[in-house]
């Protein structure tokens, strides 16, 4: 082993992979694991189509798209790079296996783009490097299979948890903010400008044993909304800071992450008391019995009956659990529907800093046509709706402890639904049906004002749905670019 290797397994070992893929892209001329010498490319562009700011918008790159640009490439090996070269940013990245054949064969990341904005990103590789390398570089989300939760698995990312029962239903969860310390108004002025912190306004942050970074440039503001909420975001240290104003003062919060064990019972998890709602997560879905937020059934179109899905037979897998998002994936073998014999795979998804899961339904051939798919969500209070034309279902109101505002939505696909139905006096459900190909997908979510994420008004939460669904019709554009000879 030569001085170089040496030193670079020292680095590895001393400082983690993230930080040294970092020091060898902006130093070492842009090379990769497994390399000792300068490293492949794929360059593209991202462009935000909007006049609207996007962030943490997921970008899912196949395979098969980047071997029709290189066809040497594989994701065992690789980085994703922003900005110019010799200069690059790195932006953590996750590669899966998503059909379960032992190979990864999607790409993953998430992108922040402003109004109408357009980004250059890099992919830099090594082919025909057999080992993976996983960046796992601030973890976001997490997947398992949790039998003690009495469920199929679960999933959360930053902001929220989804317990996946047996039945089809999905129970949601909160995550309690850490309070940290609140200091006096005057620092406002400082957040609203994005100006570098005064030695008073970091002062406090150090009392409660908080560094934050010293280089300007990797300390962020964003404005939430004006006047009243922001995110401070250390980049150098990936840490973030939630600054809420109330009755004149500033009070400063952090998430507590990814937290999923504070459900297990006590023998399995000694920091928890067993009383769930003393801990840092609270139960958002009052009617956890079916359905839930953003659950299925079957439902019999002439009986009018609800079906939930059985669980004998069936098996689960967790296809990724990595920092920017997991998956987990369900599938019924042999679904009795009506006396035939039908394979269900029902596959959920949640990204990094989003507070939704993505379903996909997928049945083996199509259901006689007396059955199809029911979803739905709770009806929060007295306050929901059904808007057929845009293909949504939302609800407001509170949480069951009525502490915080709550919010609960389903978007679905339109061209897919038979219309809504009455299965439930406590919920808000809708027939849809799997296209030719036996597929279905669709998006729930809650949005919780007791978390980081937290929206105060129904006006509000409103507008965050618009939104969600104007960014869902209209991806940001990915153009790959052309290599100029020597990149």
């Amino acid at each position: 082993m030569s001085n170089t290797e040496q030193k670079l397994h020292m680095h590895i070992f001393k400082y983690g992979l993230s930080l040294i893929i970092s020091f060898l892209i902006i130093v070492a001329g842009c090379t990769v694991p497994g390399s000792g010498q300068k490293s492949s490319r794929i360059k593209f562009s991202i462009q935000n189509t909007l006049p609207i700011e996007r962030k943490n918008v997921p970008i899912v790159l196949t395979i098969d798209q980047l071997q029709n640009v290189s066809p040497d490439i594989t994701l065992n090996a690789l980085v994703v790079v922003t900005g110019k070269e010799r200069r690059e940013t790195m932006i953590p990245a996750q590669a899966d296996d998503i059909n379960y054949d032992g190979e990864r064969d999607q790409l993953v990341f998430l992108i922040n783009l402003a109004a109408e904005e357009k980004k250059e990103i890099s992919i830099l590789y090594k082919p025909n490097v057999k080992a993976t390398v996983t960046l796992d570089v601030n973890k976001q989300t997490r997947a398992g299979i949790f039998p003690k939760l009495h469920a199929v698995a679960a999933l959360e990312s930053d902001l929220l948890a989804y317990v996946l029962k047996p039945n089809g239903a999905v129970v949601a969860y909160g995550k309690k903010r850490e309070h940290l310390f609140t200091v006096d108004k005057m620092f406002q002025n400082e957040l609203d400008n994005n100006a570098p912190f005064s030695p008073e306004f970091r002062l406090h942050f150090e009392t409660y044993n908080i560094n934050l970074t010293q280089r300007p440039q990797a300390l962020i503001i964003d404005i939430e909304k004006p006047e009243h909420r922001w995110v401070i975001r250390d980049l150098e240290n990936q840490e973030d800071f939630y600054v809420r104003k109330s009755d004149e003062q500033l009070n400063i919060y952090k998430s507590i992450g990814l937290s999923l064990n504070a459900l297990l019972p006590k023998q399995d998890n000694p920091k928890h008391d067993n009383n769930v709602e003393d801990t840092t997560m609270v139960v958002l879905t009052p009617h956890v019995d079916r359905i839930g937020c953003g659950g299925f059934a079957l439902w019999h179109k002439t009986e009018q009956r609800l079906i939930p899905i059985p669980n004998e037979g069936d098996y689960v897998r967790v296809l990724a659990n990595g920092s920017i998002r997991s998956i987990v994936q369900r599938i019924l073998p042999n679904w009795n529907v009506g006396g035939e014999t039908f394979q269900l795979t029902y596959t959920t998804y949640i990204y990094g800093s989003n507070p939704w899961l993505e379903h996909y339904i997928h049945v083996d051939r199509q259901l006689p046509p007396d059955y199809a798919i029911v979803v739905g969500i709770p009806k929060l209070k007295e306050t929901f709706g059904v808007d057929e034309d845009k293909g949504l279902l939302w609800s407001w109101g509170t949480d069951p402890n009525e502490t915080d505002s709550l919010g609960m939505a389903l978007i679905y696909p339109t061209a897919q639904t038979s219309g809504p139905v009455d299965t439930d006096p406590s919920l808000i459900t809708i027939t849809l049906h799997p296209d030719d190909a036996g597929r279905l997908g669709y998006r729930s979510l809650a949005i919780w004002n007791g978390g980081i994420n937290g929206i105060e008004t129904q006006a509000e939460f409103k507008q965050y749905l618009q939104k969600m669904m104007t960014t869902m019709e209209n991806v940001p554009r990915i153009t790959f670019i052309p290599l100029e000879e020597g990149q």
